[in-house]
């Protein structure tokens, strides 16, 4: 009963009749596999770049080696998104700082506070009015 989980069932047509078919279904664990087993698998050329002798310095090399060679050297070239990117994954990506803040007056311990601001600056203005 297990092995049926792993299964979704989906309808095709053949001849304008439905018939219901089983396939089965990619797991968390596979989908998390499955990259690192693409960047594993050895690297292979087109026919088209076989013929052109292009990318022969990339023979017997992973997806994942070529892909850090290419990357290397379009950073090297200043290309500012590889650059970035070569950083992140060699030096790590910096810390972000956030400043936080908390507020733990009420509304009415604010509107005193308003209050008495506007009382020092009544007092300032008439002392300033006394002296002049």
């Amino acid at each position: 009963m297990n092995e049926v989980a792993n299964y979704e069932t989906f309808i095709t047509w053949e001849d304008g009749i439905p018939k219901v078919e089983l396939r089965q279904m990619i797991t968390k664990e596979v989908l998390v596999d499955l990259p690192v087993a693409a960047l594993s698998l050895p690297y292979e050329r087109s026919e088209k770049d076989v013929f052109l002798e292009k990318d022969s310095e990339f023979e017997g090399m992973t997806n994942a080696e070529v892909m850090n060679v290419r990357l290397a050297r379009n950073a090297a070239k200043g290309d500012m998104d590889a650059i970035k990117t070569l950083q992140d994954r060699v030096l790590g990506k910096p810390k972000q700082q956030i400043e936080s803040r908390s507020i733990t007056e009420t509304y009415t311990q604010y509107l005193e506070r308003l209050a008495a601001a506007e009382e020092e600056k009544n007092l300032t203005e008439s002392i300033v009015e006394e002296i002049c």
